[in-house]
């Protein structure tokens, strides 16, 4: 009989040998750039109005949106990795939300953009709220792609089920089996086959390489962030709020959440996609944020 450490242990490996052979062989060109003291890996592809997406729990995830025509064919696309994330240094760490809006200001400022439209999905998602409160006059539009709020996660019977499975697993050390354990309830649990059409390979072992970042220093400060109706009140741009057809009941109720607290937020939902849309279903993503974006464009 197989127990669970072995089923975990099979499931790790299946994971790290089907990321390695994914279709989407290389990972995009980033170049380093020194942002307020620490070296950021910076994605910047493309022309015309800008379009700025955060990423959240995985630092590949936006990497299949990026390639999607439906947005590469039209507007210039800047994407990076967090502190602590890919080659990104972990200088400074840990950031609160707060700090982290304010490392995605200075990026724009880097590449020379005082305006986009801004984009984040789960942990992304929350950063972009901060970030839409703090640097106003920065954001365009905004898309919500249902972001991890906290004081719904906390209250949620699902995802408490999710992180007490995954912690005894990442407590001993086996981070492979406590990610996959962690993502099969976010993302459902065939995300990996998923990921490993849409990704660049090698995607699982580098999620495992950052699992550090995402458990001592991602998720204590996603926790400590207080963020309320009267704080969304002060949100003016148009909004776009996302959701999944086959998201779990959390991000069901995020996104009625973030509803209440921006009713002038138009509605999305993203076919045949869980909670991990981007990776599951960039076409989809892709076609749903153009759209949004072309209805509300720059004043030229």
């Amino acid at each position: 009989m197989t127990n669970a450490s072995d089923q975990f242990e099979t499931d790790a490996k299946r994971l790290n040998e089907g990321s390695s052979g994914s279709d989407r062989a290389e990972l995009p060109e980033m170049e380093p750039l020194d942002v307020d003291g620490a070296e950021l890996e910076v994605y910047d592809s493309g022309s015309g109005e800008p379009v700025v997406f955060v990423h959240g729990g995985g630092g590949d995830e936006c990497f299949a949106v990026l390639q999607e025509p439906a947005l590469a064919e039209r507007y210039r696309l800047i994407h990076y990795h967090r502190r602590g994330w890919g080659d990104s240094a972990s200088t400074g760490l840990p950031l609160s939300i707060e700090e982290q809006a304010a490392d995605c200001h200075a990026v724009m400022q880097h590449v020379g953009i005082d305006r986009a439209h801004v984009a984040g999905l789960s942990y992304g998602g929350i950063i972009v709220l901060q970030f839409a409160v703090d640097f106003p006059d920065a954001v365009q539009t905004l898309a919500l792609m249902e972001p991890a709020v906290p004081q719904v996660l906390d209250e949620s019977p699902e995802y408490h089920e999710w992180k007490t499975t995954a912690a005894p697993l990442l407590e001993d050390g086996e981070m492979a089996a406590g990610l996959d354990t962690f993502f099969q309830g976010i993302c459902g649990r065939e995300y990996a086959a998923a990921f490993d059409r849409t990704l660049p390979a090698g995607w699982f072992e580098r999620w495992v390489d950052d699992s550090d970042t995402l458990f001592q220093y991602d998720a204590p400060a996603m926790d400590a962030w207080e963020f309320t109706e009267a704080d969304a009140a002060q949100i003016d741009a148009p909004v776009l709020n996302v959701t999944a057809a086959d998201t779990a009941a959390p991000f069901k109720e995020i996104h009625e959440t973030v509803q209440s607290w921006l009713p002038h937020a138009e509605r999305a939902v993203v076919p045949d996609a869980t909670h991990c849309m981007l990776e599951i279903n960039p076409t989809g993503s892709a076609e749903a944020l153009s759209e949004f974006f072309s209805q509300h464009p720059m004043d030229r």
